[in-house]
């Protein structure tokens, strides 16, 4: 009877340490973080290239990023720009990459930044994993159709790292 006893509480024990291991998990709330990039506009000054973003965290993961619309003084799509329209209609499906992707793996995107700012490109020391980082498109009528905006997703990228910057 006492082998059984012992028994019993040892299953209790580990069935109590597995309920409150599972339970850990589920307290974890979202918290959201606010970030930005920006840098002056060579040819109007006081106007600037930028955006505004704010990204949702879950644990180690993140779960959404928005962002604030342009200003009359902060841009992150050239209103005048050939490829406005598009570039803006790819937002969110760009922003949605993010979504799953860990704090870390984020941080540790490179993005090239001339002087004065401007986002240019991937940096020679990015990994091929990220080639989804200038990948700004999106499908429309079954065709997908890139904007080329690689200075918007710098700033995105830039904007976003700023925000994960104390996670």
């Amino acid at each position: 009877m006492k082998k059984l006893l012992k028994v019993l509480a040892l299953v209790a024990v580990v069935a109590c340490c597995a309920v409150a291991v599972a339970f850990a998990g589920c307290g974890e709330s979202a918290k959201t973080y606010d970030g930005e990039y920006k840098y002056e506009n060579a040819w109007t000054a006081g106007n600037y290239y930028g955006v505004k973003v704010h990204v949702t965290v879950k644990g180690d993961k993140i779960t959404k990023v928005t962002y604030d619309a342009d200003t009359d003084t902060m841009h992150n799509v050239t209103p005048t720009w050939d490829g406005h329209d598009v570039t803006v209609a790819a937002l969110d499906s760009y922003l949605a990459k993010f979504e799953g992707k860990t704090v870390e793996e984020v941080k540790a995107l490179k993005v090239k930044v001339e002087e004065g700012g401007a986002p240019s490109t991937v940096d020679k020391g990015q990994t091929l994993a990220a080639a989804w980082l200038f990948d700004l498109s999106y499908v429309k009528d079954g065709e997908t159709i890139k904007t080329g905006a690689t200075q918007t997703a710098g700033r995105f990228v830039l904007a976003i790292q700023d925000a994960l910057k104390n996670v």
